[in-house]
């Protein structure tokens, strides 16, 4: 599920809906790795009755604010917030939980934006490129339904990165939707942060 941190002076696009809801296939492919679902930082009440997550956090609750943990889904949104990249933001803040011990495993849905800067951390973690189209479920009426995998996705494509102790798990049940890859190559440039992680990065 996609959306907004409740943030001040948010970018919104009438053509463009931050409502993308992954489909239940995928969802139980991550609980299937990590044994349930914790934690969902960008979420609702529709999209959660299939996510099933202890704790959500809805635009309203504003998820950056929060402490993530346990074992988290993240399909962060993808517009701007405050002039920043909104997935850029939850993805940096996701790896800053991990590597700090509040997350113990993770489950990324982004798009395949391997020239963004968000990503260049994203290669120490198992990486699954889906070979089909991953289509998304889409609210309808007043939210009260979805429309099951409309036809829309990511222009830059859709990977799954898992981030925990249980890589060939990850490996064994997303091999079904893709390829799976990770850096093999030593890393060119610094370490990011936790200050940078938390702050975006640059964007």
């Amino acid at each position: 599920m996609m959306l907004f941190a409740q943030q001040p002076h948010i970018e919104t696009h009438t053509q463009k809906s931050n409502e993308w809801y992954t489909s239940a296939r995928y969802i139980e492919a991550a609980r299937a790795v990590m044994g349930s679902i914790d934690t969902d930082p960008a979420s609702c009440e529709l999209a959660n009755r299939t996510i099933q997550a202890t704790t959500y956090y809805s635009k309203e609750d504003s998820g950056l604010a929060h402490d993530w943990y346990g074992n988290v889904w993240l399909n962060p949104p993808f517009l701007k917030i405050e002039n920043k990249s909104g997935i850029a933001l939850f993805v940096n803040k996701l790896v800053c939980e991990y590597r700090c011990g509040h997350v113990s495993q993770a489950v990324l849905l982004a798009t395949s934006d391997c020239d963004a800067s968000w990503f260049h951390q994203l290669w120490d973690y198992p990486i699954c490129f889906p070979d089909h189209n991953v289509y998304f479920d889409r609210p309808v009426g007043l939210y009260e339904r979805v429309e099951k995998e409309a036809r829309h996705g990511h222009w830059f494509g859709t990977v799954f990165v898992y981030l925990g102790k249980h890589e060939q798990t990850f490996i064994d049940i997303f091999s079904q939707f893709g390829t799976i890859a990770r850096r093999v190559s030593a890393q060119r440039q610094s370490c990011v942060t936790s200050q940078e992680l938390w702050e975006g990065g640059a964007l």
